[in-house]
């Protein structure tokens, strides 16, 4: 059982680097859990990066750089990729990328909260791509690629195709850590309340009010009602609304990988799901 330490305005959890939970969700926890469930409930908090388009920026090019320090990367544009290293396709088809991020600007933006925060569990250099098949026909959760590559290649252009260019415009991000919860599709939470899933689903509504679901996040739970592939966790989630693209009635993108392909780097196992409003 996690250790509660208390203070007069937060609630330090020791373990997986997780930040001190607000007193106020503390509370929330106590009220709906109990205070012999609430050190679990607080465990299983994650740390996430919530990302954030930058606005007023430079003229951003194809490269999708732009004139802030804090800038972490972008959704959309175009990819980065070293010579000889392939465009991914799916059914024949090159894909989209979603999302091209710094893995040196995310872990700075990781651990900024301090040395007690916990480390950094994705690649510290380099940058990671997130392609999708755009048509989204594939339900298996295979219809995506992440690549780990080395930074500083320029980008490539889309492979033209009878629909176009699987592009989308460049949007440049900055990253900020926030907390994490699960929800009441988690088993996780829902594990901890075996004779009464109603509180379960009621402490999940209360810890959403709490912590607001932002439209982009790197790792932490999964904000949104798409299918969780089992023994997977989320590390990118993507809401239709952010990116300049048709997904026709999708609302949500989400990459899922397990914990030990998260650990070894093995991105190429990486899983995909979505939502259709």
């Amino acid at each position: 059982m996690a250790e509660l330490v208390t203070t007069d305005t937060r609630v330090t959890v020791p373990g997986e680097g997780v930040p001190p939970i607000p007193g106020e969700v503390a509370e929330l926890i106590r009220a709906r859990a109990g205070e012999r469930l609430a050190p679990l409930v607080h465990g299983l908090f994650r740390s996430s990066l919530v990302l954030d388009p930058v606005a007023d920026t430079a003229d951003t090019g194809d490269a999708g750089g732009a004139a802030h320090d804090d800038v972490v990367g972008r959704l959309g544009g175009l990819p980065a990729l070293p010579a000889g290293t392939a465009w991914p396709e799916f059914a024949d088809r090159p894909m989209q990328l979603l999302a091209q991020l710094d893995c040196a600007e995310l872990a700075a933006a990781f651990l900024a909260t301090g040395p007690d925060a916990g480390g950094w569990p994705l690649p510290a250099d380099g940058l990671l791509l997130f392609f999708h098949d755009e048509w989204l026909t594939d339900f298996t959760g295979r219809g995506c690629r992440v690549l780990h590559v080395a930074a500083g290649a320029p980008p490539r252009p889309a492979p033209l195709t009878e629909r176009g260019t699987p592009a989308v415009p460049a949007v440049p991000v900055r990253a900020a850590r926030a907390l994490s919860a699960p929800s009441y599709q988690d088993r996780e939470l829902e594990r901890l309340f075996p004779d009464d899933f109603l509180i379960a689903l009621d402490l999940a509504q209360d810890l959403a009010e709490q912590l607001p679901r932002p439209a982009v996040r790197v790792l932490g739970w999964c904000d949104t009602d798409t299918g969780r592939p089992e023994g997977h966790r989320p590390l990118l989630q993507i809401e239709s609304g952010v990116l300049a693209a048709d997904w026709g009635e999708c609302v949500n993108v989400s990459f899922w990988i397990t914990p030990d392909d998260l650990a070894a780097d093995r991105f190429d196992r990486v899983r995909q799901g979505f939502e259709v409003a």
